[in-house]
């Protein structure tokens, strides 16, 4: 690390003061607890990307700090628990699962689907929001839950200070994260981003957002007041590393 450090330093002139600066920077954002969150904004993308390079399929992404396993099944393929406020507005998510090698549709696959409130808050205590659905016997899908919203959780600790001294604006454009298992063992977890978000090009998870993760909504109706999206998203399930290994030898 100090190898590839030292001409950076030289090239920018990075004067003594200027060190003792983000060491003050690191101490503090050691004492927040958020050397993990640091790390995952600047590099899990990379290792994401780097880990899972050459294996077909949709596109891997970040876990985040809130996944928590052991999500609901979803009979009716409904994640709303809880009564929603007037401005939030309701999303079916659908598409088919099939497999990123052979292409065929997948059935029976889990579906493990989190993500914020209509305010950008997640569940901590209770699975609203949260739950496992099933594809069907042609590999088709479908999700009730609400629209996600941009937010920002940094704004006013030391990763927000950091976001804002590069000129990031600090949000996440708003997204849904997803699990898939086949058969009880995991082969993807993503995060689909919504297309009308303002942020899609400042996110501050570097390089979480790619135009593949983008999905388009559109305003299919109202339902008891409030305004019901549609999405589409296909997804395609990667062989595990292992089998991918075998099949390219």
């Amino acid at each position: 690390m100090t190898s590839a450090l030292t001409p950076v330093m030289r090239e920018l002139r990075i004067t003594e003061d200027e060190l003792h600066a983000a060491g003050d920077f690191l101490d503090r954002v050691g004492q927040a607890g958020m050397c993990k969150s640091l790390l995952d904004i600047a590099f899990a993308m990379t290792a994401i990307d780097t880990r899972r390079h050459g294996i077909p399929g949709t596109r891997t992404n970040l876990e985040g700090p809130v996944y928590r396993p052991g999500a609901p099944t979803r009979a009716t393929n409904n994640l709303i628990e809880r009564d929603l406020s007037p401005d939030a507005d309701l999303l079916v998510l659908s598409g088919q699962v099939t497999d990123a090698v052979t292409g065929r549709p997948m059935s029976g696959v889990e579906l493990d689907f989190w993500h914020a409130d209509e305010h950008g808050r997640y569940d901590y205590d209770g699975n609203h929001l949260r739950g496992v659905v099933h594809s069907g016997q042609d590999g088709r899908y479908r999700v009730d839950t609400i629209m996600p919203v941009d937010y920002a959780e940094h704004l006013n600790d030391p990763i927000g200070e950091l976001l804002a001294m590069l000129d990031r604006d600090g949000y996440r454009a708003a997204h849904i994260h997803l699990k898939v298992r086949v058969r009880g063992v995991e082969r993807l977890t993503t995060q689909l981003f919504r297309g009308d978000s303002p942020h899609l090009d400042q996110d501050y998870v570097i390089g979480a957002v790619s135009e593949d993760l983008v999905v388009e909504p559109r305003l299919v109706g109202t339902v008891d007041g409030h305004r019901q999206y549609a999405m589409s998203f296909d997804i395609a399930v990667p062989p595990l590393p292992a089998d991918h290994l075998v099949e390219g030898s």
